[in-house]
């Protein structure tokens, strides 16, 4: 059986080459293009023999960890299309372990892993110095090997299994954005002169890191011997093994699954009275605020707003690789997450698409609409800010920031949320229809969302301005009376423009009623 997958697999890449002639073309050169590429790092990486054992470390540590990573994150995306899921293989009455098995093998011809194997042998010359550093060196590309093509086999699957065409793809989106996030501020670190200095102290703190993830433990496992590091070399040694185990449980878990249960069964939910209106009550605010409430539990483009901030904190990686200080890494994510939360509602209106004439038919004052609309952001906001205030005090080991913090972070969130009140009614643009994928967004928005975006960002940096002009001021200066003085002028600048824009958005509202139906009606 395993020999039919293997001849299957073949039969696959073959029809790839003989489809259409520029489909066959793209993959013809799509292929040599992976081979010549792999053949050069591993070139390169040959070149390292020579080289002093701390500098090929800083070069071939990273280079495998990027290789590795890249066999987690691309199937993730485009598992939906993958040709080995084992779920196409449930109606053929293969048993377990010869499917799991044969999957793997067959997953080992193709491009990708391919180029992981001329690197994985281009690393063990590299290391193979000695006997010693010779076999972990073979042991560490085996490794390699097997975390990349397990890596390939279980994020397709996962992949397949939520961005599936009857699953949300919200997961392949986000999984981008993660790369997205992450890439933003490690390209201005790429940018300084000496980052690819093999001998320079960026590259060393990189492989440092990379070594060990569970992307890289593999790679480094010779270079830490090489470099004298028995005890380090082994430790990561175990951690590669461990890595192998847990994609080896995972892959056995999935394919199982696979063989055992049935996809595409309706899944129904039973609900119980009116939820956050009965607990709210019937006034106008109260309404409103339980409506908003349910669309930011229940609406995927709410939901995918939200989920945004919780990548805020990745931002520290590349700070932390840079060597940026800790104490001060730690209190960046706060204040941008703050900005963030602030900055989402800023087109609430267009996102109720033609549902807004319930507002506007209601005849409740518009300060209401505002207010209720804020809700949500404020329940959840607040105690976020205190909470991460605290976390990041303690996380950069200086409570005096504590104050700080809250007073910033609470000025952005607060001052954001008055903006949004004013230019959700002022300057609503389409944006994306309930039921569309969330980041589906309409050509049409045109030059209205880029002033309304750069307006919020703007206005929410002034506002903020005061609040962190404090806070520079009590780290250089001293605590007292500084932190005191950043916390009452950030919650009261916040404070101000947020009741100054619910009650000038409340008369937009009520003045703009018509229009908004109108924007409503072209989203």
């Amino acid at each position: 059986m395993v020999a039919q997958l293997l001849r299957l697999r073949a039969d696959l890449l073959a029809g790839e080459v003989r489809g259409s002639a520029r489909r066959s073309v793209f993959v013809v050169l799509g292929s040599l293009v992976g081979l010549l590429a792999a053949v050069f790092v591993a070139t390169q990486t040959v070149a390292l023999r020579s080289a002093d054992p701390d500098t090929a470390r800083a070069v071939t540590v990273p280079v495998g960890t990027l290789i590795a990573f890249a066999f987690t994150v691309v199937p993730l995306v485009v598992g939906r299309s993958d040709q080995l899921d084992p779920r196409r293989f449930t109606v053929f009455g293969i048993g377990r372990r010869t499917l799991a098995v044969g999957l793997v093998v067959a997953g080992l011809i193709g491009i990708p892993v391919i180029g992981v194997v001329v690197v994985a042998v281009a690393q063990s010359v590299v290391w193979a110095r000695d006997a010693g550093t010779g076999v972990l060196a073979v042991v560490g590309g085996l490794l390699a090997i097997a975390t990349c093509a397990l890596l390939v086999r279980v994020c397709c699957t996962v992949g397949s299994r939520l961005i599936g065409p009857h699953r949300s793809r919200d997961a392949g989106w986000l999984v981008a954005l993660v790369i997205i996030v992450l890439a933003i501020p490690a390209v201005s670190l790429l940018l300084r002169v000496d980052w690819l200095d093999p001998e320079g102290a960026e590259m060393q703190r990189v492989a440092d890191v990379a070594g060990w993830t569970p992307w890289g433990a593999a790679w480094a496992v010779p270079a830490e011997v090489a470099n004298g590091h028995v005890g380090t070399g082994v430790l990561k040694l175990l951690v590669a093994i461990a890595v192998v185990a847990l994609l080896t449980w995972a892959w056995w878990s999935l394919v199982g699954r696979a063989l055992d249960t049935v996809d595409g069964r309706t899944r129904t939910r039973r609900y119980q009275g009116l939820g956050w209106f009965d607990r709210l009550g019937s006034t106008p605010v109260a309404a409103v605020a339980a409506r908003a409430l349910t669309y930011w539990v229940r609406d995927p483009r709410y939901r995918t707003s939200y989920l945004i901030i919780l990548f805020v904190p990745l931002v520290v990686i590349p700070l932390g690789v840079a060597g940026v200080p800790w104490h001060w890494t730690a209190l960046v994510p706060l204040p941008l997450m703050a900005l963030i939360a602030g900055f989402l509602p800023h087109n609430d209106v267009s996102y109720d698409n033609t549902a807004v004439w319930l507002h506007v038919a209601s005849g409740a004052p518009g300060w209401s609409d505002r207010l209720g609309r804020v809700v949500p952001v404020l329940v959840v906001g607040a105690p976020a800010i205190v909470a991460g205030s605290a976390l990041s005090a303690w996380l950069s080991d200086d409570w005096t920031a504590f104050p700080l913090l809250i007073g910033v972070s609470a000025s952005a969130l607060l001052s954001g949320l008055g903006l949004s009140s004013v230019v959700s009614v002022l300057l609503p643009y389409p944006t994306v229809r309930p039921g569309d994928h969330p980041f589906q967004q309409p050509q049409a928005a045109g030059v209205t969302a880029t002033v309304a975006q750069s307006m919020m960002v703007i206005g929410i940096v002034l506002c903020t301005v005061p609040a962190a002009w404090l806070a520079v001021l009590a780290f250089v200066r001293g605590a007292e009376p500084w932190s005191m003085l950043t916390l009452s002028v950030g919650i009261g600048v916040g404070v101000v423009v947020l009741v100054t824009g619910i009650v000038a958005g409340g008369r937009l509202f009520d003045r703009r009623g018509p229009d908004l139906l109108a924007a409503a009606q072209r989203n």
